[in-house]
């Protein structure tokens, strides 16, 4: 139950009574998070817009993907692109967001090896909405998806899973953790997480031809000599096997000029050969050390690793135009990569009074570095029969590099920020300096790219917290994000930068209900765009420009004993207002303008049928483009899910779950980079035993 997981949650706190941030959240409704501001606020005191997915949010939707985690969130597009089972792709107000874990950026700089999450190792999901630089550093302006891993436990207990669902997955897990000693003055704890899936991909028409198998393992100790001191050492190990999942599109077939485009169900690679293989791991640290209740000392680390493997088969470019279905070109593509990155954040919180105004002020500097080694081949593949496709040929490994990559960045940063209280106004500001460094040398010519950037960035919130748990808000955001490459001169791209002004309302009377509504104005400049000069087709310059504004309603609600409701809407309207690219006016591509959905979750907490409940959700996703200037529209959809549960006393809990009921086939599609369709329908059934 959410009680016995508070219990739960964490080695024992300070003698005087208060909640971090990372703590699991009691049912759907949180208070408090560290993502948005770094020190554990409370949300009506966060003048920006944040949403928590807590883990009894995730069981109750039986969430699967990272993917799935952010369907139910307002300002959140999980599948404007389709479903790709390769990455966990998001957009947040209309913007690609930044991963994170535990507070620390899962580095990948826009390559394919990408660290990945699995679900079932969150504790909560944090997302935080526009422009975070300043506490951040280099990000995008849509936000930041912040996972927060399973933390060991002061208590003792035991979970094991078992999952069957459609595209014949087959899935175990198991989460163990408490004290390492019966001792009662045991200052160690720990806890062991993980899951091995067997599985096809839960895609749409290309289930029996793409695997999505999984092995995940998370062992983390904490050590807390006294009640002021945690130590807490965080590491997982994953390792995915899967493939894309691109059709071929009327587009392709028949070139860019027709009225529509729309993908024939035609798996274009071959199962014998596609496969995405990535190995990956990390390990870190969180520690904190409370002087006092006013003087917090805080450190994280974290190394990370990941090996990547893939090969895929595509459109031959040279074979264009196309004349015949019996006759499709493919040449086969491997791409090897392997990364590693490093994260350090270390800070100082301090509670301090000038006068009658009461001060949290939180100074701190962290450091990331970025390294990544890049090599794609090419090589001959044999056409595909469209009509009557054959697949489970010998294809040979490619031999040729056509691109050989050898990057290193690294970014290091200094901020401030001030938590200022007058009776019930709360003034936040905060600033930050970077310098980032990023070098490139393409290895098959030897030709080096560096750039050296530096950003100042800043934030100020203004908001005022009326008795009966109303708190309006104002506040101005910025970031900056690194831009890789160069222009036709070989000058070096500088940052993209962004500013947000954004105003809202939260109403939190209780802890079973937050609402949040929030309107925002955000820009994003330095944009790149093509090169209009003579004789420089291809190259690009920084004159581009997008502005997104919108409004966002979210309400999780906990209304009756059992019962838990959430409501998301969400008005985005992006606009190119610079470009060079002929699309000025328009929407980029695959941004819908209007986002919803709804869920509720209820269980009988008394009577005969007292542990039965059940769940019903829909979503709704508007449309978006698919050609630039608007001439091709991906149509909107709506989708069902559903489910129902039995949770016994003694520990066992049942549960089934369908997700897009009506297995609507929608997709997504642009002209130039082919389409995806949407998830199908997908079935689970769960059984698992808590003691």
């Amino acid at each position: 139950s959410p009680q016995q997981r508070a219990a739960q949650s964490a080695p024992p706190a300070p003698s005087s009574a208060f909640e971090r941030g990372t703590d699991p959240v009691r049912g759907f409704v949180p208070g408090v998070s560290a993502s948005a501001m770094k020190t554990d606020t409370r949300l009506l005191e966060t003048p920006q817009s944040v949403s928590v997915i807590s883990r009894d949010n995730l069981d109750a939707r039986g969430v699967e993907t990272i993917v799935e985690a952010l369907q139910y969130t307002a300002g959140v597009a999980t599948h404007s692109g389709g479903k790709d089972p390769r990455f966990d792709f998001f957009r947040i107000r209309g913007f690609d967001a930044g991963n994170y874990r535990d507070g620390l950026r899962d580095n990948s700089n826009g390559t394919f090896a990408m660290f990945r999450n699995e679900p079932y190792g969150a504790q909560r999901v944090d997302v935080v909405k526009g422009p975070s630089s300043v506490l951040y550093g280099g990000n995008g302006p849509g936000g930041l998806v912040d996972i927060i891993s399973k933390r060991p436990t002061r208590e003792a207990f035991g979970e094991v899973v078992g999952l069957v669902g459609t595209a014949d997955r087959l899935q175990g897990a198991f989460d163990v953790g408490g004290p390492v000693s019966k001792d009662k003055d045991n200052t160690l704890f720990y806890r062991l997480t993980g899951v091995l899936r067997d599985s096809d991909a839960q895609i749409a028409k290309f289930s029996d031809k793409v695997k999505d198998d999984r092995v995940y393992i998370a062992p983390a100790v904490t050590w807390q000599p006294n009640v002021n001191t945690t130590l807490t050492l965080l590491s997982d190990y994953q390792h995915d096997r899967t493939d894309n999942a691109f059709p071929v599109s009327v587009v392709t077939l028949r070139g860019a000029s027709v009225a529509s485009v729309k993908p024939l169900p035609f798996y274009m690679g071959d199962p014998s050969y596609n496969k995405f293989e990535q190995d990956q791991y990390r390990i870190g640290y969180q520690f904190e050390h409370r002087f006092s209740d006013d003087l917090i000392v805080r450190s994280r680390a974290r190394f990370g690793h990941i090996d990547l493997e893939y090969r895929y088969l595509t459109l031959n470019p040279t074979a264009l135009p196309l004349s015949t279905l019996t006759a499709y070109p493919r040449v086969a593509r491997q791409v090897t990569e392997s990364s590693d990155s490093f994260s350090l954040d270390n800070n100082v919180a301090i509670k301090l009074a000038t006068g009658p105004l009461q001060h949290t002020v939180l100074v701190g500097t962290d450091y990331q570095s970025f390294g990544l080694q890049s090599v794609q081949r090419n090589g001959v593949a044999p056409s595909l029969n469209l009509i009557t496709p054959t697949y489970g040929l010998a294809i040979p490994i490619p031999t040729t590099p056509i691109a050989s990559t050898d990057q290193d960045t690294t970014q290091v940063g200094v901020y401030l920020q001030d938590q200022i209280k007058l009776q019930n106004w709360i003034l936040t500001l905060g600033g930050r300096f970077d310098a980032a460094d990023q070098k490139t040398t393409n290895r098959l010519t030897g030709a080096p790219q560096s750039s050296d950037d530096t950003a100042f960035t800043k934030r100020a919130g203004l908001a005022y917290e009326f008795a009966n748990g109303v708190v309006p808000y104002v506040s101005y955001s910025e970031s900056f994000l690194p831009t890789a490459g160069t222009d036709f001169f070989g000058v070096a791209f500088q940052p993209t930068t962004a500013k947000q002004y954004e105003g809202g309302v939260k109403f939190q009377p209780n802890r079973d209900i937050l609402v949040t509504m929030a309107a925002f104005d955000l820009t994003q400049k330095n944009v790149l765009t093509g090169d209009a000069g003579p004789g420089r087709q291809g190259y690009s310059v920084q004159t581009g420009a997008i502005n997104s504004r919108g409004f966002e309603f979210e309400m999780l609600a906990k209304l009756l004993p059992g019962l838990n409701i959430i409501g998301t809407y969400t008005v985005q309207d992006l606009t190119i207002t610079e470009s060079n690219n002929g699309d000025v006016g328009y929407a980029p591509l695959q941004v819908p303008k209007i986002l919803a959905s709804g869920f509720a979750d209820y269980t009988f907490e008394s009577g005969p049928l007292t542990g039965f409940g059940f769940g019903a959700g829909v979503r709704y996703n508007g449309q978006s483009l698919a050609e630039k200037t608007g001439t091709i529209i991906n149509p909107d959809y709506t989708v069902f899910d559903a489910g129902i549960h039995y949770r016994m006393e003694k520990g066992v809990n049942l549960a089934l779950n369908v997700k897009n009921i009506a297995d609507k086939d929608t997709y997504t599609c642009t002209t130039t980079g082919g389409c995806y369709y949407i998830s199908p329908r997908i079935v689970t059934a769960t059984a698992s035993y808590r003691w």
